[in-house]
């Protein structure tokens, strides 16, 4: 079950200012083949959904594959992975994402493992073709372990240059993550707690947008007052601030409960369009 104070759609950069509570709902089924000591394969296929008991035009499906293969040089990996989801609006196709990466990965040290990785995406919008876009990204990552490995902290930086068909929507993004992790047991059961935040910005260009760009016939959003307009966008800006905790318990070898708790604070470039979000949720997962 989940409650979020403010229904948003990701990419569409727009609150509702509605609350409502939803059923969440998935499943999923991984396989891994080790063809020698050293390499991987790791294939994978996942279904999430929600169902919101009185705003249903925000029920979202997403169905994602993904695979992965990598081989152990020592002291590196070095690999490539692939992801594609289905996402659905309201039972309807409302976004096809794909991304391509291949990454590289170290154990330095005995308590210390750098990541790094570089991507590309494509966005395909079922109901608004101006904001298809593609998506060059690069990703760094470190894991602190300590506390015998019981504990460690995540810290990352992503950076992505998105070029979409309508140049209204050209950005770049950098996000910042931090994120502490720590295991224990209590009373016979397996705890995982953790505490974590998220900064992004996301810029945007200033450009001159006239009524044959394909934002003027985005249904989701049209920057023209009328179909013979002629606008000059001024530099936007977009940030993100979210602070995230959450408590998993093992119930038994199949069964957990995991509980999440996030705050977000979120600014755009016109301060009428600031909002924040509050989303709370408690899950009962399986796993065979």
């Amino acid at each position: 079950m989940e409650y979020d104070s403010n229904l948003t759609v990701d990419n569409l950069n727009a609150a509702s200012g509605k609350s409502d509570e939803a059923w969440l709902i998935g499943a999923g089924v991984d396989g891994e083949w080790n063809p020698g000591d050293r390499a991987h394969l790791n294939l994978g296929y996942s279904f999430t959904g929600n169902r919101y008991q009185t705003y249903d035009e925000f029920d979202q499906d997403i169905h994602l594959l993904s695979a992965e293969a990598g081989y152990d040089f020592d002291p590196f990996t070095l690999g490539a992975s692939y992801h594609f989801s289905h996402a659905t609006l309201d039972s309807d196709p409302f976004l096809d994402y794909a991304r391509t990466s291949v990454f590289i990965g170290s154990l330095v040290s005995d308590d210390v493992y750098l990541r790094g990785s570089v991507q590309k995406k494509r966005k395909s919008f079922e109901d608004s073709e101006a904001r298809d876009a593609d998506i060059q990204g690069v990703t760094g990552e470190a894991y602190l372990f300590f506390n015998d490995a019981h504990s460690h902290v995540l810290l990352g930086v992503d950076g992505d240059r998105e070029d979409a068909r309508s140049d209204y929507y050209d950005n770049r993004l950098v996000r910042f993550r931090s994120k502490l992790v720590h295991t224990v047991d209590l009373s016979g059961h397996r705890n995982r707690f953790s505490l974590g935040w998220r900064f992004e910005k996301r810029d945007y260009d200033d450009v001159v947008l006239t009524s044959t760009d394909p934002a003027a016939q985005d249904p989701l959003f049209n920057p023209f007052a009328s179909p013979t307009t002629t606008t000059q966008t001024q530099d936007r800006a977009e940030t993100a601030s979210v602070f995230q905790a959450g408590w998993t318990v093992d119930l038994s070898s199949i069964f957990s409960l995991e509980t999440q708790l996030s705050q977000g604070f979120y600014h755009a470039a016109v301060d009428s369009e600031d909002y924040r979000k509050t989303v709370a949720s408690v899950t009962l997962k399986a796993g065979f």
